[in-house]
Protein backbone atom coordinates (compact mmCIF):
# COMPACT_ATOMS: atom_id res chain seq x y z
CA UNK A 1 0.00 0.00 0.00
CA UNK A 2 1.58 3.28 -1.11
CA UNK A 3 -0.89 5.57 0.64
CA UNK A 4 -1.00 4.29 4.20
CA UNK A 5 -3.43 5.15 6.99
CA UNK A 6 -0.83 7.37 8.69
CA UNK A 7 -0.35 9.21 5.40
CA UNK A 8 -4.11 9.76 5.17
CA UNK A 9 -4.20 11.14 8.71
CA UNK A 10 -1.44 13.67 8.04
CA UNK A 11 -2.83 14.63 4.62
CA UNK A 12 -6.28 15.17 6.13
CA UNK A 13 -4.86 17.34 8.92
CA UNK A 14 -3.05 19.57 6.42
CA UNK A 15 -6.17 19.85 4.25
CA UNK A 16 -8.27 20.87 7.25
CA UNK A 17 -5.82 23.38 8.73
CA UNK A 18 -4.04 24.74 5.64
CA UNK A 19 -0.55 24.77 7.16
CA UNK A 20 2.20 22.50 8.48
CA UNK A 21 2.23 24.34 11.80
CA UNK A 22 -1.49 23.97 12.45
CA UNK A 23 -1.48 20.34 11.29
CA UNK A 24 1.35 19.49 13.66
CA UNK A 25 -0.63 20.96 16.57
CA UNK A 26 -3.73 19.03 15.54
CA UNK A 27 -1.75 15.78 15.44
CA UNK A 28 0.50 16.54 18.44
CA UNK A 29 3.69 15.95 16.43
CA UNK A 30 6.56 18.21 15.36
CA UNK A 31 6.42 20.49 12.34
CA UNK A 32 9.47 18.87 10.68
CA UNK A 33 7.82 15.46 10.98
CA UNK A 34 4.65 16.67 9.24
CA UNK A 35 6.61 18.54 6.55
CA UNK A 36 8.76 15.50 5.87
CA UNK A 37 5.76 13.19 5.63
CA UNK A 38 3.89 15.52 3.26
CA UNK A 39 6.91 15.56 0.93
CA UNK A 40 7.15 11.78 1.21
CA UNK A 41 3.46 11.39 0.30
CA UNK A 42 3.84 13.56 -2.80
CA UNK A 43 6.96 11.69 -3.88
CA UNK A 44 5.45 8.26 -3.27
CA UNK A 45 2.21 9.05 -5.08
CA UNK A 46 3.87 11.03 -7.84
CA UNK A 47 1.38 13.87 -7.28
CA UNK A 48 1.74 17.55 -6.53
CA UNK A 49 -0.79 17.93 -3.72
CA UNK A 50 0.04 21.42 -2.42
CA UNK A 51 1.36 24.69 -3.76
CA UNK A 52 3.44 26.68 -1.28
CA UNK A 53 2.25 30.29 -0.95
CA UNK A 54 3.22 32.75 1.81
CA UNK A 55 3.64 30.09 4.47
CA UNK A 56 0.45 28.26 3.59
CA UNK A 57 -0.22 25.12 1.62
CA UNK A 58 -2.76 25.61 -1.16
CA UNK A 59 -4.37 22.29 -2.20
CA UNK A 60 -4.24 21.34 -5.86
CA UNK A 61 -7.18 19.92 -7.80
CA UNK A 62 -5.75 16.44 -7.20
CA UNK A 63 -5.57 17.11 -3.46
CA UNK A 64 -9.25 18.07 -3.29
CA UNK A 65 -10.21 14.91 -5.19
CA UNK A 66 -8.08 12.77 -2.89
CA UNK A 67 -9.47 14.47 0.21
CA UNK A 68 -13.01 13.43 -0.67
CA UNK A 69 -11.93 9.79 -0.69
CA UNK A 70 -9.82 10.10 2.44
CA UNK A 71 -12.69 11.71 4.36
CA UNK A 72 -14.92 8.71 3.64
CA UNK A 73 -12.23 6.39 5.04
CA UNK A 74 -11.77 8.62 8.08
CA UNK A 75 -15.48 8.73 8.90
CA UNK A 76 -15.66 4.95 8.52
CA UNK A 77 -12.76 4.64 10.98
CA UNK A 78 -14.60 6.91 13.44
CA UNK A 79 -17.64 4.65 13.23
CA UNK A 80 -15.45 1.59 13.91
CA UNK A 81 -13.94 3.34 16.92
CA UNK A 82 -17.40 4.21 18.27
CA UNK A 83 -18.55 0.65 17.65
CA UNK A 84 -15.53 -0.79 19.49
CA UNK A 85 -16.15 1.53 22.42
CA UNK A 86 -19.80 0.49 22.59
CA UNK A 87 -18.80 -3.19 22.52
CA UNK A 88 -16.44 -2.59 25.42
CA UNK A 89 -19.46 -1.47 27.43
CA UNK A 90 -21.32 -4.66 26.53
CA UNK A 91 -23.18 -5.90 23.43
CA UNK A 92 -26.51 -4.68 24.80
CA UNK A 93 -25.32 -1.05 24.89
CA UNK A 94 -25.47 -0.37 21.13
CA UNK A 95 -28.29 0.09 18.61
CA UNK A 96 -27.78 0.89 14.92
CA UNK A 97 -30.85 1.94 12.95
CA UNK A 98 -31.58 3.47 9.58
CA UNK A 99 -34.80 4.81 8.09
CA UNK A 100 -36.48 6.44 5.14
CA UNK A 101 -36.17 10.22 5.38
CA UNK A 102 -39.96 10.57 5.30
CA UNK A 103 -40.25 8.70 8.59
CA UNK A 104 -37.33 10.34 10.38
CA UNK A 105 -38.93 13.31 12.10
CA UNK A 106 -42.54 12.19 12.50
CA UNK A 107 -41.96 8.58 13.60
CA UNK A 108 -38.37 7.54 14.31
CA UNK A 109 -37.17 10.58 16.27
CA UNK A 110 -40.05 10.45 18.81
CA UNK A 111 -39.52 6.70 19.19
CA UNK A 112 -35.81 7.18 19.90
CA UNK A 113 -36.61 9.85 22.49
CA UNK A 114 -38.95 7.38 24.18
CA UNK A 115 -36.34 4.61 24.06
CA UNK A 116 -33.49 6.77 25.40
CA UNK A 117 -35.59 7.86 28.36
CA UNK A 118 -35.95 4.20 29.31
CA UNK A 119 -32.37 3.23 28.41
CA UNK A 120 -30.23 6.36 28.94
CA UNK A 121 -26.96 4.43 28.66
CA UNK A 122 -27.85 3.07 25.22
CA UNK A 123 -25.58 4.24 22.38
CA UNK A 124 -27.68 4.85 19.24
CA UNK A 125 -26.27 5.24 15.76
CA UNK A 126 -29.07 6.60 13.55
CA UNK A 127 -29.06 7.63 9.90
CA UNK A 128 -31.47 8.13 7.02
CA UNK A 129 -30.95 6.37 3.74
CA UNK A 130 -32.54 5.49 0.42
CA UNK A 131 -34.54 2.27 0.29
CA UNK A 132 -32.22 0.98 -2.43
CA UNK A 133 -29.28 1.14 0.00
CA UNK A 134 -31.01 -0.58 2.92
CA UNK A 135 -30.21 -4.21 1.94
CA UNK A 136 -26.47 -3.59 1.91
CA UNK A 137 -26.58 -1.65 5.18
CA UNK A 138 -28.59 -4.37 6.92
CA UNK A 139 -26.72 -7.38 5.54
CA UNK A 140 -23.32 -5.78 6.23
CA UNK A 141 -24.56 -5.04 9.79
CA UNK A 142 -24.05 -1.31 9.38
CA UNK A 143 -27.62 -1.16 10.67
CA UNK A 144 -29.58 -3.73 12.67
CA UNK A 145 -33.05 -2.62 11.67
CA UNK A 146 -34.46 -0.28 9.04
CA UNK A 147 -37.74 1.65 9.09
CA UNK A 148 -38.83 1.86 5.48
CA UNK A 149 -41.72 3.78 3.94
CA UNK A 150 -42.28 0.85 1.55
CA UNK A 151 -41.30 -2.85 1.59
CA UNK A 152 -37.68 -3.60 0.72
CA UNK A 153 -37.65 -6.59 -1.59
CA UNK A 154 -34.69 -8.90 -0.91
CA UNK A 155 -34.52 -12.66 -0.35
CA UNK A 156 -32.42 -12.28 2.79
CA UNK A 157 -34.54 -9.62 4.51
CA UNK A 158 -37.68 -9.81 6.62
CA UNK A 159 -40.34 -7.14 6.08
CA UNK A 160 -42.92 -6.53 8.81
CA UNK A 161 -45.70 -4.06 7.92
CA UNK A 162 -46.65 -1.81 10.83
CA UNK A 163 -48.10 1.49 9.59
CA UNK A 164 -50.35 2.60 6.73
CA UNK A 165 -50.15 5.81 4.76
CA UNK A 166 -51.05 7.52 1.51
CA UNK A 167 -49.61 9.84 -1.06
CA UNK A 168 -51.08 13.33 -0.65
CA UNK A 169 -50.94 16.70 -2.36
CA UNK A 170 -49.21 19.52 -0.47
CA UNK A 171 -49.72 23.15 -1.45
CA UNK A 172 -49.35 26.66 -0.01
CA UNK A 173 -52.18 28.30 1.89
CA UNK A 174 -54.50 30.21 -0.44
CA UNK A 175 -53.80 27.93 -3.41
CA UNK A 176 -56.76 27.51 -5.75
CA UNK A 177 -56.94 23.77 -4.97
CA UNK A 178 -56.96 24.31 -1.21
CA UNK A 179 -60.74 24.81 -1.27
CA UNK A 180 -61.23 21.23 -2.50
CA UNK A 181 -61.57 18.34 -0.05
CA UNK A 182 -59.46 16.14 -2.32
CA UNK A 183 -57.26 16.59 -5.38
CA UNK A 184 -57.21 14.50 -8.53
CA UNK A 185 -54.01 13.99 -10.50
CA UNK A 186 -55.80 15.61 -13.46
CA UNK A 187 -56.16 18.80 -11.38
CA UNK A 188 -52.36 19.14 -11.40
CA UNK A 189 -51.77 19.01 -15.16
CA UNK A 190 -51.45 22.79 -15.52
CA UNK A 191 -49.75 23.29 -12.14
CA UNK A 192 -46.01 23.57 -11.46
CA UNK A 193 -45.35 20.31 -9.61
CA UNK A 194 -42.31 19.15 -7.64
CA UNK A 195 -42.01 15.38 -8.07
CA UNK A 196 -39.83 12.52 -6.90
CA UNK A 197 -37.33 11.18 -9.42
CA UNK A 198 -38.97 8.40 -11.39
CA UNK A 199 -36.23 5.86 -10.68
CA UNK A 200 -36.86 5.76 -6.90
CA UNK A 201 -39.83 3.90 -5.34
CA UNK A 202 -41.96 6.96 -4.55
CA UNK A 203 -41.41 8.33 -8.04
CA UNK A 204 -42.28 4.99 -9.62
CA UNK A 205 -45.53 4.74 -7.62
CA UNK A 206 -46.60 8.24 -8.69
CA UNK A 207 -45.66 7.62 -12.33
CA UNK A 208 -47.72 4.42 -12.38
CA UNK A 209 -50.73 6.20 -10.86
CA UNK A 210 -50.47 8.96 -13.47
CA UNK A 211 -50.29 6.39 -16.25
CA UNK A 212 -53.40 4.62 -14.96
CA UNK A 213 -55.22 7.95 -14.72
CA UNK A 214 -54.15 8.96 -18.23
CA UNK A 215 -52.37 12.02 -16.83
CA UNK A 216 -48.92 13.37 -17.63
CA UNK A 217 -47.32 15.62 -15.03
CA UNK A 218 -44.16 17.58 -15.76
CA UNK A 219 -41.86 18.12 -12.83
CA UNK A 220 -40.39 21.56 -12.20
CA UNK A 221 -37.65 20.04 -10.02
CA UNK A 222 -36.96 16.35 -9.39
CA UNK A 223 -36.19 15.46 -5.78
CA UNK A 224 -35.05 12.42 -3.82
CA UNK A 225 -36.72 13.20 -0.49
CA UNK A 226 -40.09 14.46 0.70
CA UNK A 227 -38.58 17.15 2.93
CA UNK A 228 -36.89 18.63 -0.14
CA UNK A 229 -40.21 18.72 -2.01
CA UNK A 230 -42.02 20.32 0.92
CA UNK A 231 -39.32 22.96 1.32
CA UNK A 232 -39.56 23.90 -2.36
CA UNK A 233 -43.33 24.23 -2.13
CA UNK A 234 -43.00 26.35 0.99
CA UNK A 235 -40.67 28.53 -1.06
CA UNK A 236 -43.35 29.07 -3.68
CA UNK A 237 -42.49 26.51 -6.36
CA UNK A 238 -46.02 25.20 -6.89
CA UNK A 239 -47.36 21.99 -5.34
CA UNK A 240 -46.05 18.50 -4.69
CA UNK A 241 -47.12 14.90 -4.18
CA UNK A 242 -45.51 13.24 -1.16
CA UNK A 243 -46.27 10.55 1.39
CA UNK A 244 -48.24 11.66 4.42
CA UNK A 245 -45.55 10.17 6.69
CA UNK A 246 -43.55 13.31 5.92
CA UNK A 247 -46.31 15.91 6.30
CA UNK A 248 -46.86 15.64 10.05
CA UNK A 249 -46.48 19.14 11.46
CA UNK A 250 -46.20 20.80 8.05
CA UNK A 251 -47.56 24.33 7.67
CA UNK A 252 -48.70 23.56 4.11
CA UNK A 253 -52.24 22.66 3.12
CA UNK A 254 -52.49 18.87 2.74
CA UNK A 255 -55.21 17.28 0.63
CA UNK A 256 -55.75 13.55 -0.10
CA UNK A 257 -55.48 12.32 -3.66
CA UNK A 258 -58.66 10.93 -5.20
CA UNK A 259 -56.60 8.16 -6.76
CA UNK A 260 -55.79 6.94 -3.22
CA UNK A 261 -52.18 5.80 -3.64
CA UNK A 262 -51.69 3.64 -0.54
CA UNK A 263 -48.38 3.01 1.23
CA UNK A 264 -47.29 0.69 4.02
CA UNK A 265 -44.28 1.34 6.24
CA UNK A 266 -42.22 -1.71 7.22
CA UNK A 267 -39.68 -2.85 9.76
CA UNK A 268 -36.86 -4.48 7.81
CA UNK A 269 -34.10 -6.68 9.25
CA UNK A 270 -31.83 -9.57 8.26
CA UNK A 271 -33.20 -13.12 8.11
CA UNK A 272 -29.81 -14.34 9.36
CA UNK A 273 -29.73 -12.36 12.60
CA UNK A 274 -32.76 -12.06 14.91
CA UNK A 275 -33.26 -8.52 16.23
CA UNK A 276 -31.53 -7.84 19.52
CA UNK A 277 -33.46 -6.90 22.63
CA UNK A 278 -32.66 -3.24 22.00
CA UNK A 279 -33.85 -3.47 18.39
CA UNK A 280 -37.09 -5.09 19.53
CA UNK A 281 -37.65 -2.36 22.11
CA UNK A 282 -36.98 0.25 19.43
CA UNK A 283 -39.51 -1.32 17.07
CA UNK A 284 -42.08 -1.40 19.86
CA UNK A 285 -41.46 2.31 20.48
CA UNK A 286 -41.90 3.03 16.75
CA UNK A 287 -45.13 1.05 16.73
CA UNK A 288 -46.45 3.02 19.71
CA UNK A 289 -45.69 6.20 17.80
CA UNK A 290 -47.63 4.85 14.80
CA UNK A 291 -50.55 4.11 17.17
CA UNK A 292 -50.47 7.68 18.48
CA UNK A 293 -50.71 8.92 14.88
CA UNK A 294 -53.67 6.52 14.38
CA UNK A 295 -51.92 4.82 11.46
CA UNK A 296 -50.71 1.60 13.08
CA UNK A 297 -51.61 -1.70 11.45
CA UNK A 298 -53.51 -3.69 14.12
CA UNK A 299 -51.70 -6.70 15.60
CA UNK A 300 -48.46 -6.14 13.65
CA UNK A 301 -46.14 -9.12 14.06
CA UNK A 302 -43.32 -7.46 15.97
CA UNK A 303 -40.33 -9.57 17.02
CA UNK A 304 -40.13 -10.02 20.78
Amino acid sequence: MRFKLRHMEVFRAVMLTGSINAASKLLFVSQPAVSKLVSHIETTLGLRLFERSKGRLVPTTEAHALFREVEQVYQAAVRVDEFAHALSLGPASLLRVTCSASLAMSVVAPALVDLKKKLPALTVNWQTTLMADMPMELLSKEAEVAISAMPVTHEHLNNVPFMSGNMVCAMPKGHRLAAQKSVALADLVDEPVVLFKRDIPFGTVIAQACQQAGVELKSTIDVMRADQALALVEGGLGVTIVDNFATTGSSLVIRPLRENIELTAHFVYSRFTPPSRNASLFMQAVYRRAESLKRAIPDASLPQ
